[in-house]
């Protein structure tokens, strides 16, 4: 094996590390994206809860307040969560995509050089029979 194709077997071993890099990147997302689905319908059903139907309703109000005050921090933690992890993603993809440029021009290389060894063999076999005919 040529050491252009040993290259190229390894960046295909590393594109393939970086494409689960990123799957883990965009799984991590994607479960961010859920749980802030999950904090806006928590939210929503706080402040749905706080309606007039009860006249109970007030002696309740400042623990509703409070509940919807932490869950309004975990939204704000997930947002920044989903920021980092959304530039990870769009930084993992780029990579991701450097790196199959780079196993596409190593493959590239590996084969004009597998093609000129072929080649250059080819070539000397019939120079070598050739002279023996001539001989």
């Amino acid at each position: 094996m040529s050491a252009e194709r040993e290259r190229a077997e390894r960046l295909k071993r590393l594109l393939d590390v970086q494409a689960r890099k990123r799957r883990l990147a965009e799984w991590q997302l994607a479960e961010l994206r859920r749980e802030a689905g999950e904090l806006a319908a928590a939210s929503a059903e706080i402040i749905e809860s706080l309606g007039t139907q009860s006249l109970l309703n007030g002696l309740f109000l400042e623990g509703r307040a409070s509940a919807l005050r932490r869950n309004e921090a975990k939204i704000v933690r997930n947002r920044d969560a989903a920021a980092k992890a959304g530039a990870a993603f769009a930084e993992a993809q780029g990579i991701e995509k450097r790196m199959e440029r780079a196993v596409a021009e190593a493959e590239t290389v590996a084969a004009r050089r597998e093609e000129r060894d072929a080649l250059a063999a080819t070539l000397d076999d019939y120079l070598a029979a050739a002279r023996t005919s001539l001989e």
